[in-house]
């Protein structure tokens, strides 16, 4: 069975969070066990947040975590250059699989119609 992967953009936001609330944590001498107790749960949810590989949490465990380390959480949405949006296009042409294609097509058309104000 194949395996689902995020987005690029996905796993780089997740990584930046990550490594965010780390470099805060070891600022800090905040131990995980500590995290956790602060944010009123367990010790292996810290874990996966932590965690750069784990995209599947949610923005609320995210915002829970950087709010218990002292830090605010900032998402922006940016267009996408035509480089960008060109690969993505060969992408969407040399495809015959009809999920991929869905996604290719959804992802073509956040990327042309956000905005530089940070909304989509």
């Amino acid at each position: 069975m194949p395996t689902k992967t995020a987005p690029d953009d996905i796993v780089m936001l997740k990584r930046t969070i990550a490594s965010s609330l780390r470099d805060k944590m070891r600022a800090d001498k905040v131990s995980i066990a500590e995290l956790a107790r602060q944010m009123g749960t367990a010790r292996t949810a810290v874990r996966r947040i932590l965690d750069t590989k784990n995209t599947s949490i949610t923005l609320n465990s995210i915002g829970k975590a950087a709010r218990a380390a002292g830090l605010r959480i900032v998402i922006r949405a940016e267009p996408m250059s035509p480089a960008e949006l060109g690969h993505l296009a060969q992408r969407l042409a040399k495809t015959s699989d009809t999920s991929e294609t869905v996604r290719l097509k959804a992802q073509i058309t956040e990327g042309f119609y956000a905005d530089a104000s940070g909304s989509a």
